[in-house]
Order: C-alpha cells, then structure tokens, then sequence
C-alpha cells in the first residue's frame, strides 16, 4: 500500500496573526519527495514574543514573497500541484493552519471545496498527543533541528516532525 503525506506548517506574527512563513513537505513511501518553503517580511508592529523568540532564528530563511497574500498564492499553487491522493495532516492545526484555508478563500485564492478533506490533526492521536517532539525522541524518529535553518523555528522542521510521527505512528499501530 503507498502511503502519499502532506505535511505542512506556518509560523505566525502571534496565534491569531497571519503567516509570515510556511513549509511543506510531500512524502511518498517515508520518503521526502517535494517541498516548499515560503517567507515575507513582517513590517508594522510585531507580537513581541515572536519578535524575540522566532524572527532571530529565521533569519537564514529567505524572504521570497512580498505580502501574506502573495505566500498563500505561492503555498495553495504549490499544495494544488501535489495534494491528489495525499493525506494532509499537520500538528495543533488551530487556530494556525486552519487559518490558512479561511484566509486564503477570503483572499478567492481557493474555492469552496479546495480544503484538504480531512486534514488530519496528529495531536488528535492519542499515541502522539501534544508533542511531536516528546513522541519522536520517545521513538528515535525525530528530524535534525541542525538540517533546518532556524531550527525548531522553520515551518519545515515542524513539518518533518509531524510526518516522522505520524508515519511511525501508522507502521507501528
């Protein structure tokens, strides 16, 4: 049986803010074959907390959009290309991730049925829980923090690690 995850994560300018960042990975068969990886500048006035914890860390990572709506035009048209036949999971998926879908479909970037249906939420599997961190070291199926400019702080480690849990969590069960 072939096994298709998309995995995808966002950072944002605090929990209820838009996304400054997104990364993506698509797997087939636990092996990595596609990803994005998405930024633009935040400007205004920034939650301090992220400003503190999150930005100094993301420095590395590329600012290649302009605008939040350019970001979500550049993830959707990427997500578009390889959802078909993929399951779509992410970790502690709201208010975060969900955003993305309602932002993006009040921006007319994707229609009323463009959702990934489900999305699979893997804090929701009792084995994995609220930690994908805890549940990968416990398992010693967790990505290296050092592969990932920014480290814990790149939406793409934290798509990993909800991809290496989720996977372990289906060959294991």
């Amino acid at each position: 049986m072939s096994t298709k995850i998309l995995s995808f994560d966002a950072e944002t300018d605090g929990l209820y803010g838009p996304a400054f960042a997104i990364g993506a990975f698509l797997f087939k068969d636990g092996v990595k074959v596609a990803s994005f990886i998405g930024r633009y500048r935040l400007t205004g006035e920034i939650n301090p907390w992220v400003k503190e914890n999150v930005l100094p860390k993301m420095e590395g990572i590329p600012e290649n959009y302009s605008s939040y709506e350019e970001l979500l035009r550049g993830f959707f048209e990427w997500r578009k290309a390889h959802k078909d036949g993929a399951t779509e999971i992410v970790h502690m998926g709201v208010p975060v991730e969900a955003k993305l879908f309602i932002d993006a479909h009040a921006m007319g970037i994707i229609g009323d049925f463009d959702g990934p249906y489900p999305l699979v939420d893997v804090s929701a599997i009792p084995e994995i829980g609220t930690s994908v961190d805890s549940y990968n070291a416990e398992h010693g199926c967790a990505p290296d923090p050092a592969e990932f400019e920014g480290g814990t702080h790149n939406p793409l480690y934290d798509s990993a690690a909800a991809a290496n849990a989720y996977l372990h969590w289906l060959a294991n069960r």
